[in-house]
């Protein structure tokens, strides 16, 4: 990775980050239908199909949401898909660094008193075994991902959604499950904690957004359900 290419990487992880919190709540919407089957046993046969509808509908809408958010190139960050930022970091000519570099430099600080500036080799040398850490630990999320098939299932199984608009598609019969986008989904969010703590230091609500939008989609399904 070249210095000048550093900038766009982070607006990447930025687009990813910011994508992921807003697949959430179609995502938890569809996961809780599905753990709360068991409460619509009851229900009219009519509303019972509706909710296979709505069901179908957000299953379709995940996977192509997905799909745009991992293969589409991003207008904020130089023609770079989020895929293709993953390809580049498991490539083994990938080089690290100038990303090392931003990740190891000291906080800007004020002595006082006299006191020694020593204290930021010490810094230096804890952040360079973190690096090493953390940036081995997220090419090798990557690389599970990328070698699992879950990525070509998604991105397969999105095109046959599209070219079949009338629905005729049968999602089941051609092997795939609502489990593949799930998994990816989990999958991505490992690496994006990984990555954005690499490349930048920000803090996103992602563990709150995902128990916010939980909460809401039990609340949801909660209610249909006495209906």
């Amino acid at each position: 990775m070249r210095k000048e290419q550093l900038s766009k990487f982070k607006k990447q992880v930025n687009a990813a980050m910011i994508g992921y919190i807003n697949l959430l709540e179609r995502k938890e919407l569809l996961s809780t239908s599905i753990d709360l089957h068991e409460s619509f046993t009851n229900l009219d046969p009519q509303v019972k199909r509706s909710i296979l509808v709505i069901q179908d509908t957000m299953y379709a809408s995940l996977i192509v949401e997905t799909h745009t958010w991992l293969f589409d190139k991003s207008n904020k960050s130089s023609n770079l898909s989020l895929h293709q930022l993953l390809d580049q970091l498991v490539d083994g000519n990938f080089q690290s660094k100038h990303l090392l570099e931003e990740y190891v430099k000291p906080p800007s600080t004020i002595a006082l008193g006299g006191e020694s500036g020593g204290w930021n080799e010490q810094y230096i040398e804890d952040r360079k075994l973190e690096f090493n850490k953390t940036f081995s630990d997220c090419v090798t999320c990557i690389s599970e991902l990328l070698s699992s098939g879950i990525v070509d299932r998604v991105k397969l199984l999105r095109d046959r959604l599209l070219a079949h608009k009338d629905g005729s598609y049968d999602v089941a019969d051609n092997g795939h499950t609502v489990q593949d986008v799930f998994s990816l989904l989990s999958h991505m969010r490992a690496i994006l904690v990984c990555l954005n703590k690499l490349f930048q230091r920000i803090s996103y609500p992602i563990s709150d957004s995902e128990k916010r939008a939980r909460a809401s989609a039990e609340k949801f399904w909660n209610q249909l359900a006495r209906l």
